[in-house]
């Protein structure tokens, strides 16, 4: 037989075997679908019976109980019409608890003790496979027991429908050589199938053939027919080492993608370049930096990219004509339109000997200042929580005694000296003070149990708004509230949020003179997070001063305390976040939180 003979044969056995299997399955789910309906049979005759028996004891109570059972014309009627109506019971019995047969469809058997029979749920226990080969090759009955008592209280027997499993193979026969016969049909369609589709089936192989036939192997080999198996081990020797070829590159492929996932999560700029300064690859970060889309630079060369004079190209041009790594070099690049110091170092990479390429990273130096000005504050601020709990607890409690003492002697004075009576108001207003000053420096201080949810910044905001309206009306100030449509929910506190904008928006109004402009916006950032800005048009901040103002008690304004920034920074670090601060000395200031997206 060949090749496609065979390849024909493969496809009709494999359809027949499908077809049978598939015919067994049908086979056992119909022996399990009959056993169920015999079993819910069963229990429906026996709940019959079992009701009658129930209506003979309660008339005949006490010793007569079990006579009555035995004698009772209506249960023996009952008994024989089951046998002479159903198909597939044995017999009807009622039973003492030592299985005698107090009533018997077979009157012969009435009195004896009866053999223990397999209860439809011990049977239905089985898999469907064992209970079809039950049913197939045994001869045995199945029974469906009520138990029941005779004075409501003791045990007293059991009413029991039998089911004969040959009389229900027989009930089964005609079924399962219906489910045969078109499974026989099945198969036989399987093997007149097989054998007309071959030749569709086998069309592209065919084709291949004749195309293989055109190719003269090497080493003198007779050409490929595809007619043998010898044949067909040589062509899988070939695509093998197409797949191999192959593999490597999606190997080479998936070497790129992990690179690039590697280099996005950095937070240096990082750029791969050839040993002709064609850009390989690079992060998000690195293409911030350079302003352009990362399908605009991959594969370009820096020369296209930067001047002569940028100090990314001179020193990669450097770095590859000295032919050695280049590290630390303070330069000052052009990032969103300000100046910003960056650290440079490039890599030089190696190759069988020689350079092959390099790999230049850039740290941005003023981030990596305000990251270990954060890392010091939080230090602080730690040590700081731990001192203040134990010095805020030995002066709450001499301020609780003064606030007794001062009350017990207000009761004393009672209305007789006015003017001492306005010295303790004075003193009672000045201790509730301390207290409430003690109060928001351990709130400041202490980390804060969050209540993490999900916070619509919108709705933070209007709230925030209608709080200081009346305020900003009041001062001749104009109020804007700019929010991007569709921004997602953040993660956190919606009191603690509200409470950090609010002191942000106040200190706008504090700083913005009459005629003057406050605006909050609210919009993406570009690393996912969300920004929330208030931005007012007042006289600024000195320069020399724009370090100090997030340290606790630091202020430039009379009756300020000096909490309210470091309270918005603190509450800004609790979720995650940043916070910058931007001024112009007579053009305004602008502060800008940013919070991540809530997670799902």
């Amino acid at each position: 037989m060949g090749f496609r003979g065979r390849q024909a044969v493969v496809l009709a056995l494999t359809a027949a075997a499908v077809a049978s299997a598939s015919g067994l399955i049908s086979a056992v789910i119909l022996v399990r679908l009959h056993v169920l309906q015999a079993r819910d049979h069963a229990e429906l005759l026996a709940r019959t019976l079992y009701h009658l028996a129930s209506h003979t004891i309660r008339q005949h109570p006490g010793a007569e109980v079990r006579q009555a059972l035995a004698t009772d014309p209506a249960l023996r009627e009952y008994a024989e019409a089951v046998i002479g109506y159903s198909p597939i019971v044995l017999h009807v019995a009622i039973l003492d608890q030592s299985g005698i047969a107090i009533l018997h469809s077979d009157t012969r058997k009435q009195g004896r003790r009866l053999a223990r029979l397999e209860t439809f749920a011990e049977f239905a226990k089985r898999d469907a496979l064992g209970q079809f080969w039950a049913l197939a090759r045994g001869r045995r009955a199945l029974v469906a027991d009520l138990p029941f008592s005779a004075d409501g209280v003791a045990p007293f027997g059991s009413v029991a429908v039998a089911v004969s499993t040959v009389l229900l193979k027989q009930q089964l026969l005609g079924a399962v050589a219906a489910n045969a016969a078109v499974a026989g049909a099945a198969v036989l369609f399987a093997f007149l199938a097989a054998f007309f589709t071959t030749n569709r089936l086998l069309a592209p192989i065919e084709r291949l053939r004749a195309e293989l036939a055109r190719v003269v192997p090497a080493d003198g080999q007779p050409p490929l027919d595809l007619r043998s198996e010898a044949d067909v081990g040589r062509l899988v020797e070939f695509f093998a080492t197409i797949s191999e070829r192959l593999g490597g590159a999606r190997h080479e492929r998936d070497g790129r993608e992990w690179l690039k996932t590697v280099l996005g999560g950095l937070s240096d700029a990082v750029v791969v370049l050839s040993r002709d300064q064609r850009i390989l690859s690079l992060n998000d970060e690195a293409c911030r930096l350079l302003g352009r889309a990362r399908q605009d630079l991959e594969g370009e060369r820096l020369g296209r990219v930067l001047g002569p004079e940028h100090p990314l190209r001179v020193l990669v041009e450097e770095t590859l004509a000295r032919d050695e790594t280049v590290r630390s070099r303070t330069v000052t690049l052009s990032l969103r339109g300000r100046d910003v110091p960056y650290l440079l170092d490039a890599h030089v990479q190696r190759e069988a000997g020689r350079a092959s390429g390099l790999m230049v990273t850039a740290r941005d130096l003023e981030r990596l200042s305000r990251l270990g000005s954060r890392l010091s504050y939080s230090q602080k601020l730690a040590a700081l929580g731990r001192l203040t709990s134990g010095v805020a607890h030995e002066i709450k409690n001499p301020l609780n005694a003064l606030v007794l003492q001062a009350a017990l002697l207000r009761q004393k004075l009672g209305a007789a000296s006015p003017e001492a009576t306005r010295h303790l108001d004075v003193v009672e207003e000045e201790i509730r003070r301390l207290d409430r000053v003690i109060d928001g420096f351990l709130k400041f201080t202490r980390p804060e149990e969050l209540q993490l949810e999900s916070v619509e910044l919108d709705g933070i905001v209007r709230e925030t708004l209608d709080l200081v309206a009346a305020r900003a009306e009041q001062a001749g100030i104009r109020l804007e509230a700019v929010v991007s449509p569709g921004l997602p929910p953040v993660q956190g506190s919606a009191e603690l949020l509200r409470q950090a904008l609010l002191n942000l928006v106040g200190n706008a109004l504090d700083a913005t003179p009459a005629g003057g402009r406050v605006e909050v916006r609210v919009e993406p950032a570009a690393d996912g997070s969300l920004a929330v800005t208030v931005e007012d048009s007042g006289e600024g901040i000195d320069p020399a001063e724009l370090p100090k103002v997030f340290n606790l008690f630091y202020t430039t304004r009379s009756g300020g305390n000096g909490i309210g920034l470091s309270l918005v920074y603190r509450i800004v670090q609790l979720h995650g976040g940043e916070v910058r601060i931007d001024s112009t000395p007579g053009a305004g200031t602008r502060v800008t939180m940013t919070l991540p997206e809530a997670t799902v």
